[in-house]
């Protein structure tokens, strides 16, 4: 019998990519709400305060509750968490397909935020326990872009089932996609939970303690606050820079292209983590990067033309940041619960730097204009910079 601790020797791939069609299937929570904002504006009418609220309550359960995920999930079982999540967010989709009431649509959101949480700590632990250590940077990279492949996919797809079969179309579609990759994936993964993660040891420690633990561990929290200043800086940077943009063919235009500028930067960290260099360093050159390109930015702003193409170079330069916290995190860690850890680590930072990087760069914008966004630009990329040279540190775990 081969020891659980031990490596696979060989990638489970089939395995791999349907735990990252899960996902897919777990970001299109948030992906539905956000192309369907106006519909939900029309048909509800409760106002662009409410209507977003229900679009950002989802995040707001991984910003409180991201850690203690981590902590849970080992102690019942991946491949439990995942499947379970799946069925849960299954089951609330179909509710919003019935178009209940603005208030059950509030609850069915928040719980959605439990949903996609057990998916983004499930998955990914399980992703690098069925990965060979050859090639699961590789299968980091690839997780990594899930979130922009589900905005993909709704962006065109999900839009079609928008416009023919209203919201109670798109909601349903979406409710039958991650029920079929829950039975997809009750049938596919064995129930054997040691193939998925370490049994985490009952060391008697109390939850406050563990969690202070958790917070204090170079192996756990760097990786989040790498992930923190990328998820500041990108949503923002998707949100403001077009309004810079003077055509609005390109402005359209760029609305797609970056999004997939930003998913091939991810996938090409893993290859960069694999075979090339440390995910840490991937990440100091991709701030690097993104700080070269925001100083040229102010300097090239009159034309339409070159400015895009620096706006693509600075996103493409943000997506390698993700793929390299992801990469770090299974390098870092000393077993599955540290890695459960992490990822629930990453999903709380994320969510913080996606609720406070909007603001703080709109304040900035509406203060100096370009130059505003610029500088607070360079202030992230040094800070995340420091983040991944201390990371570089961090004694790597050895494969």
């Amino acid at each position: 019998m081969s020891n659980p601790h031990q490596p696979v020797p060989q990638t489970h791939w089939l395995e791999v990519l349907i735990l990252w069609l899960a996902g897919v299937s777990a970001a299109m929570q948030f992906a539905k709400f956000s192309i369907s904002y106006n519909g939900l504006l029309d048909f509800y009418q409760a106002g662009p305060t409410l209507t977003g609220a229900a679009i950002s309550l989802v995040g707001v359960v991984g910003l409180i509750f991201g850690v203690t995920a981590g902590m849970l999930a080992g102690r019942i079982g991946y491949r439990k968490v995942l499947i379970g999540a799946l069925v849960l967010g299954a089951a609330l989709s179909f509710t919003q397909s019935l178009l209940p009431s603005f208030e059950l649509i509030l609850i069915t959101r928040l719980l959605e935020g439990f949903s996609q949480l057990g998916v983004v700590v499930a998955a990914p632990t399980m992703i690098a326990k069925l990965s060979a250590p050859q090639h699961r940077s590789i299968t980091m990279g690839l997780w990594g872009t899930f979130f922009g492949v589900a905005f993909a996919i709704s962006g065109f797809a999900g839009k079609s089932i928008l416009n023919q079969y209203n919201l109670s179309g798109l909601y349903l579609a979406h409710g039958l996609f991650i029920a079929s990759m829950a039975v997809i994936l009750l049938l596919l993964l064995k129930n054997d939970e040691s193939r998925y993660g370490d049994t985490p040891e009952k060391d008697g420690v109390g939850y406050f303690k563990k969690l202070g633990q958790i917070y204090s561990t170079p192996r756990t929290v760097l990786p989040g606050i790498v992930f923190l200043f990328y998820t500041c800086t990108l949503v923002s940077l998707l949100t403001y820079i077009p309004n810079f943009i003077a055509s609005e063919s390109l402005r359209t235009s760029m609305q797609v292209i970056l999004p997939l500028m930003s998913t091939a930067g991810t996938f090409i960290a893993g290859a960069l983590s694999q075979y090339l260099m440390r995910p840490q360093r991937v990440a100091q050159l991709a701030y690097l990067g993104l700080a070269a390109g925001a100083l040229l930015l102010s300097q090239f702003k009159e034309s339409s033309l070159l400015f895009t193409i620096i706006v693509s170079q600075m996103v493409l330069c943000a997506g390698l940041i993700p793929g390299a916290a992801l990469s770090m995190i299974p390098k870092l860690a000393r077993n599955s619960q540290e890695q459960a850890n992490g990822y629930g680590l990453l999903a709380q930072m994320g969510n913080l730097g996606a609720t406070i990087g909007p603001p703080s760069f709109a304040t900035v914008i509406a203060l100096f204009g370009i130059y505003g966004l610029v500088g607070l630009v360079l202030v992230i990329c040094t800070l995340g910079s420091i983040a991944a040279l201390v990371a570089n540190h961090v004694k790597a775990q050895a494969s």
